[in-house]
Order: structure tokens, then sequence, then C-alpha cells
């Protein structure tokens, strides 16, 4: 095992869910081919409304039809034979008409599309109080800037579970790229996180507070600190059995689980 040099949001909440889990991905590096279709059905809407602003950017509004055919091509460009599928009766074209629906329903309720938008797919690397022992990395999907110092970092959420505002005002991803957004730029006076739960047309926003952000950076730094003890002392990353474990694909190494996992076909 070698020591991990950067961290990101998503492997440290899986260190949370699970450590077995987080040891096989980030420590050990064990990589499958095989892929959720609810997540590949995201990564395509990204990818498409990634394309949405960047002809925004270039002073052009697509019609749908143009996007619904950008999303159709990343499709079909991506697609594999290990993609799989959970729940039981659904299909694949189910969800590929998923997707369409997310994207139309974006489009309808943000056009014309008028932000000022800064930054598409932006790739963060920053650290916890200057400090090169807890460096992180993450990828802003949108960041608006109206000129005068205010900030929107914006994320696209296309699974079934919509935050409520309670839960948006916890949430640690987008907080943790506003302390790499204000490490990075001077220019900073206000910063809104927003959250687009485009299966629904939901749009929360929150702000944090200057205290939130110094908690949020201490309970990081507090769980790279075990992660990286564990490591050096050889400690266990033991398997947390739940529900969550009929969409893993480690039951091969898994110590809690035997054979392939029954609920992926």
């Amino acid at each position: 095992m070698s020591v991990l040099e950067r961290f990101s949001y998503s492997g440290l909440e899986s260190y949370k869910k699970c450590p077995a889990q987080f040891k096989f991905r980030y420590i050990d590096f064990i990589r499958k081919p095989d892929e959720g279709i609810e997540a590949f059905m995201g990564k395509r809407v990204h990818e498409a409304l990634e394309f949405l602003y960047k002809e925004v950017q270039s002073g052009r509004i697509p019609i749908i039809d143009s996007i619904h055919d950008y999303y159709k091509s990343v499709w079909n460009d991506n697609w594999h034979d290990r993609i799989a599928i959970a729940k039981r009766g659904e299909r694949k074209e189910d969800y590929f008409r998923l997707g369409e629906d997310c994207i139309a329903r974006f489009y309808r309720k943000n056009q014309p599309f008028a932000e000022r938008v800064e930054g598409i797919e932006l790739e963060m690397d920053f650290m916890f109080d200057g400090n090169e022992s807890y460096r992180m990395k993450g990828i802003m999907d949108r960041l608006d800037h109206d000129g005068n110092g205010k900030f929107e970092i914006h994320d696209y959420k296309t699974g079934k579970r919509a935050l409520s505002q309670g839960q948006a005002d916890k949430d640690g991803q987008l907080a943790l790229y506003q302390i790499a957004l204000e490490q990075q730029r001077d220019d900073v006076k206000d910063v809104t996180l927003v959250w687009h739960f485009v299966r629904y047309g939901i749009e929360i926003r929150s702000k944090r507070t200057m205290e939130q952000l110094q908690l949020l950076s201490a309970s990081m730094q507090k769980r790279i600190d075990e992660i990286r003890l564990k490591e050096k002392e050889g400690a266990d990353f033991p398997p947390k059995p739940m529900i969550l474990c009929n969409w893993c694909y480690y039951w091969e190494e898994c110590p809690a689980q035997q054979g392939t996992n029954p609920y992926i076909r």
C-alpha cells in the first residue's frame, strides 16, 4: 500500500460509509470494469449539460434537439457490456429516456441561459490550511460570476434523492469547492452553493459561514489523519454491511460477502 497524496470528497465519504470499499478502491487500487446504469446515465447527462454551457459561452444558444443529439452520441460512444442494472424490470432504454427527460426539464427551467458562466468542469486542487499533507481534488460542474465578487458554485444531480434545504445546508461537497475557490482567487466576496436535482426540476441554494467552513475543514483533516494512521499501522478497514452493498462491485474482495453480487445483472 502507498500513502495517498490527494483525497476527494467522494473518497472520504466512501471511507465513512464503508472503510473496506475505500481500501479496495483508493489504497489497493482495485479497478472494476463494471458500472451501474444510473451512474452511467448521470455521466452522460453531465456531458450534455457541459456541451450546452460551452455553446452558451461561445455566444450560441443551442436548441434542445441538438443537446439531445449530443446526449445520444455520448451514450452510444461510451456504452459497454459491463453496465449493470440492479433494479429488476428496468431496461437500458428506460434510463436513456430518463436522461433525455432530465435534460429537457433543465433546459425549460433555465433558458434563456443568461448566467455569466466563469467555468465548466473546473478541476479543483487545494489544501486545508495550506498544509500539503491535506491535499484535496475535485471537479466543479459550473462556476458563475457576476463580475462584482459574487460567485455561484453549481452542481447537477441525477439521482433519485433530492436534498432538503436542511440537508443541503449541512452538505460538504460544494462547501469544499468554496474553500478551494477562496484559496485560488482574491476577488471572492460572496458565494452561493446551488444544487440542480434535474430529475425533478428542483433547485436548492445554500450559503456557508466562515465558522462552518472551518469546522468542515477540521472534520475532513481528522478523517484523513484516521485513514493515514490505519494505513501506516496496517490496521483493518472493516466492511459495513448495508443495503448499499447491493450496488457494490467488490463482493469478491469483501470479507463480509461471498461470490459475486447476486443483485447486479
